[in-house]
């Protein structure tokens, strides 16, 4: 755990001395995390670490914010009054995409190659790394047999936080073994409204106190294993309809109601050490009435989070060119207000000039006394005690990339990560008595393909994992699969396998749940429930967002994983009971189906989005 074991005395004179000989531009750029997508070392990440001395790196399998791509759907200025004769970086212009398959090992070592190029330039400041792997389908390293597991919702079903503990230290016994130093998580939202199409099943539940008992475990858990967790997203998006990706949600209800709800694991977690926390990009109007966005409100993050909370660790920001906040202000104006509002990190995704104007404007509001300089010090000191406290200056963000995969092949983490996939499963509805499946039985399996940079490409992680496991029960199967939401052609397909195989007896098809993809096979279901088929609906979420109203047979298995897959199929074929506990408090369980409505099932949502929202 961070402060196990530290000399204080000594941590700050080296920190001071440390910061003492730093320029202004290598302080600057400690206070971006910029996005580095896929795993080839290109001009454009060695400028932002040379040229911007940026503090970290936020990564992922995917390069989508390019100069030819869009940021959340949306196309961004670039225009910016640069400084004089000011050199811009070089960019990424390829086509938005996944990266190519690369093992654990080639990872650490790439990671390793990026350590090396920043403590040649950044006054020998080692880079933080961080990562999203949430659970589920949230997994931004699924490759060379990486043991994934279910959502946070998902550790709540299995009924007992210490196996949540467990699950969250494998996670980063994995992960620090390949050279990620951080990870933005736990997810600390309670999720109050059941629509809520960001947050959903990421979520620990809808119970603060559930939460913040299952987010403890999970913080411990990262600590123990050797990363630095980042819980999110303060003070809350879990009470919401919107996506803040693409508009602005407010955060309703007094300061009274905010202290126990919202607030409440918050508080939980910085009482037991808690180092880094991500905001949301939010209204709060019970802190700041003038209704700023939260990620730039001096009220919320100086005077709510630093002053009354006593939070001291660092604070970043979530991905700054989100909708609102991008229409307000712009990337560069946005990144230093969150500084001068009080956070230590700015989150900037893009791979273009955006880097530049963020950096250059942090720049200019020092120079001109915007942000006051005693602030702007102690926000770099933070990030340095970070990464002092955790090791990283000690080993100089290197790892030994041999040994890569040592977690990832442990017989331990091997053994939760199975333990956890069944401990979650749970069968929400079962009105037909379709369950068990026989062997001898025909049977259909419609499973949805997740985006190739998440489903790994390899035996371990691939995009029908949830096949292969039928097929391991039986061979009296005709699998096929769709996008993650049915096309026309999708759906004119499996019309005809319908008709040419009549004997078909059920079918089983994934509805699963995915904040980048709004929309999953809900219709589709319901189209095949019109017909009178029997259809089975395996999904990862329990709101109907998943579970789809009008089924009258649903397994809820948390996680579209080779190891929920096989544990689905185990309970489907009934080799093994379901063990999942219900999670939520408020959200009572549907194990009542609703009547098929006989106009208008079939329409697509109003919210449809096409495409992927990063």
């Amino acid at each position: 755990m961070a402060g196990k074991n530290i000399d204080v005395a000594k941590r700050e004179k080296f920190v001071n001395a440390l910061l003492a000989k730093m320029t202004l531009d290598q302080k600057v750029g400690q206070c971006f995390t910029i996005h580095w997508g896929g795993s080839m070392i290109t001009p454009y990440i060695i400028d932002a670490i040379e040229k911007l001395h940026v503090g970290g790196l936020r990564v992922t399998p995917f390069g989508q914010n390019s100069r030819r791509g869009k940021h959340y759907h949306q196309s961004l200025n670039y225009d910016y009054n640069y400084p004089k004769n000011y050199k811009k970086a070089k960019q990424n212009l390829f086509i938005p995409g996944s990266c190519n398959y690369v093992s654990p090992e080639q990872y650490a070592e790439k990671l390793n190659r990026l350590q090396k190029i920043a403590l040649k330039n950044n006054a020998g400041v080692p880079l933080h790394i961080s990562i999203d792997q949430e659970g589920d389908i949230s997994r931004d390293f699924s490759y060379g047999g990486i043991q994934l597991f279910p959502s946070a919702m998902g550790l709540t079903a299995t009924g007992d936080p210490k196996i949540a503990y467990e699950i969250c230290k494998a996670v980063a016994l994995q992960l620090s073994a390949i050279g990620i130093t951080n990870i933005h998580s736990p997810v600390l939202d309670v999720n109050s409204d059941p629509r809520n199409p960001e947050i959903n099943i990421r979520s620990y539940g809808d119970d603060p106190e559930v939460v913040a008992e299952y987010a403890l475990a999970s913080m411990k858990g990262f600590q123990d294993g050797g990363l630095i967790p980042t819980p999110k997203h303060f003070p809350g998006r879990g009470d919401s309809a919107i996506d803040a990706h693409a508009e602005l949600p407010v955060v309703q209800g007094d300061m009274d109601r905010l202290e126990k709800i919202e607030l409440y694991p918050y508080k939980v977690l910085i009482r037991e050490g808690l180092e880094s926390i991500m905001l949301a990009h939010t209204a709060v109007p019970a802190v700041d009435p003038t209704m700023e966005i939260s990620t730039v409100s001096r009220p919320i993050v100086t005077g709510l989070l630093r002053e009354k909370m006593g939070f001291d660790g660092v604070i970043t920001t979530d991905s700054i060119t989100m909708g609102a906040l991008m229409e307000k202000y712009g990337v560069g104006k946005a990144c230093a207000k969150a500084i001068e509002a009080g956070c230590d990190l700015a989150l900037n995704k893009t791979e273009d000039e955006f880097r530049d104007q963020g950096f250059c404007e942090l720049k200019r509001f020092v120079e001109e006394g915007l942000i006051d300089e005693k602030q702007f010090n102690d926000s770099v000191r933070r990030i340095l005690r970070m990464k002092y406290d955790r090791g990283i200056f000690e080993r100089q963000g290197l790892v030994d990339a041999e040994k890569a995969s040592s977690s990832i092949r442990d017989r331990k983490v091997i053994e939760i990560a199975a333990i956890a996939a069944e401990k979650c499963v749970m069968v929400l509805r079962e009105e037909e008595g379709v369950l068990p499946i026989l062997p001898e039985q025909k049977i259909l399996v419609i499973e949805q393909q997740i985006l190739a940079g998440y489903a790994g490409n390899d035996i371990y992680c691939h995009d029908k994992v949830f096949n292969e496991a039928m097929y391991e029960q039986s061979m009296n199967i005709i699998g096929l699969d769709t996008k993650f939401k049915a096309t026309q052609d999708d759906e004119a397909f499996i019309m005809q396998q319908l008709k040419e195989n009549p004997d078909i007896e059920v079918i089983i098809a994934t509805n699963y749940y995915w904040r980048l993809c709004p929309n999953n096979n809900s219709a589709l279901i319901k189209k095949l429930l019109a017909m009178g088929k029997k259809v089975v609906v395996v999904t990862n979420c329990p709101y109907e967002l998943g579970a789809v109203a009008e089924a009258k047979t649903i397994v809820c298995n948390y996680a579209a994983t080779r190891q929920s897959a096989k544990a689905t199929a185990n309970v489907l074929y009934g080799k093994t009971k379901p063990q999942g506990k219900w999670p939520l408090k408020k959200y009572q369980m549907p194990v009542i189906s609703k009547p098929l409505e006989a106009n208008g099932i079939f329409k697509a949502a109003e919210n449809e989005v096409t495409g992927v929202v990063f």
